[in-house]
């Protein structure tokens, strides 16, 4: 094990995890003492988790995180889509669904391009640069198309990272409480904007709900869209800066993303006795679902994992490669120094997304 990760949680951020994963999913589950976590690797203990009903997103006694409950996040985010189970989840992810399969995605390729052009011409495009496109165009490409003021997109994106430093692990009492505010604000700006275009789409969508879950579900994809948009653009910048590729089609992006995914883990909470897998596991045990292993398991059917499977997988596949596409044919039309872009690339991100960042160089 001698040049693997230290453990699980810091495997995203390790220059060559892979040998480490495939080790793990030749075992299929083990159990991390250090982390208090069973690690589910193989693809038959992957799927096994994500398809049972007694494998949650949230603890049963806690549904919200603690340090957030009672505050308009902890509101909003217990409303989310992946925070939901049973059938009240079935009918939103139907009508989630629904609005997201109502979205033209060359709609979205073209704000993303359109964005990232004016981004990129307000600076070098230098590896700073990068961490800073890489960082907005996710969650302004979306916004755009919900009807946020194109001079409004920045301090969206910059609320949205606020509500997911929020949501961090090690978030102390500072950083929930800015994220609470943070909250506030999309939440009023959502419930203003015009009805047209994309937002009426999604009202049809969502007929039977009130607004308030409406509201709180496209803040849920908004959230979702930061962090896992921005490692999957730049996983995209980084394999352009190891060579030309086929960034245009949405199969060559799934292809790389099996071989380096983006999306590295999701948790799961136990809620009741059960064996998946031939591993048996008790209510309160933690489950760490190895994303990245399963996609590299031999034994497996050789497809990404990054969008997950069953119930909680994401719907936002299509829309997240329509604007990582966008970006990268904006750069393109820059014609940067791509070998240049590429020569400092390191790892920081949260746990579970595997995040380059072009301009630590340059900042030190």
């Amino acid at each position: 094990m001698n040049g693997w990760p230290e453990h699980a949680l810091a495997a995203a951020g390790h220059p060559d995890p892979y040998p480490y994963y495939r080790a793990l999913a030749e075992d299929g589950w083990r159990r991390d003492e250090q982390l208090g976590l069973w690690l589910a690797a193989s693809r038959r203990a992957v799927d096994a988790v994500l398809g049972s009903p007694v494998c949650r997103v949230r603890p049963v006694r806690e549904p919200v995180p603690a340090g957030i409950a009672g505050s308009p996040l902890g509101e909003a985010c217990g409303r989310w889509l992946r925070m939901r189970e049973g059938d009240a989840h079935a009918r939103l992810r139907a009508a989630v669904g629904k609005g997201l399969a109502a979205l033209p995605c060359d709609e979205a390729e073209q704000t993303a391009r359109r964005l990232a052009r004016a981004f990129l011409m307000a600076g070098a495009v230098d590896g700073l640069r990068l961490d800073a496109l890489v960082d907005f165009l996710p969650v302004a490409t979306l916004a755009s198309l919900l009807g946020w003021p194109e001079a409004a997109l920045a301090e969206a994106a910059e609320a949205i990272a606020r509500v997911c430093r929020a949501l961090a692990a090690d978030a102390d009492a500072a950083a929930r409480e800015r994220g609470a505010e943070a909250c506030r604000t999309l939440l009023a700006d959502l419930a203003i904007l015009s009805t047209d275009g994309w937002l009426k789409r999604w009202r049809e969508a969502f007929s039977e709900w009130d607004g308030a879950s409406l509201n709180a579900s496209l803040l849920g994809i908004l959230f979702q869209s930061r962090d896992a948009g921005a490692g999957l653009l730049s996983a995209g910048i980084a394999w352009r800066c190891q060579g030309e590729w086929g960034h245009a089609d949405p199969a060559e992006w799934r292809a790389r993303l099996r071989q380096d995914p983006v999306l590295h883990h999701t948790r799961r909470f136990v809620a009741a006795d059960a064996t998946l897998a031939g591993q048996t596991l008790r209510a309160g045990d933690q489950v760490l679902v190895l994303l990245a292993a399963a996609a590299r398991d031999p034994a497996g059917p050789a497809e990404a994992m990054d969008f997950g499977r069953g119930r909680h997988a994401c719907p936002g596949e299509a829309l997240a490669l329509a604007t990582a596409r966008g970006a990268l044919h904006a750069l393109e039309e820059s014609h940067p120094d791509w070998g240049a872009l590429g020569g400092g690339i390191r790892f920081s991100g949260p746990p579970n997304v595997r995040m380059r960042r072009f301009g630590a160089g340059e900042r030190a």
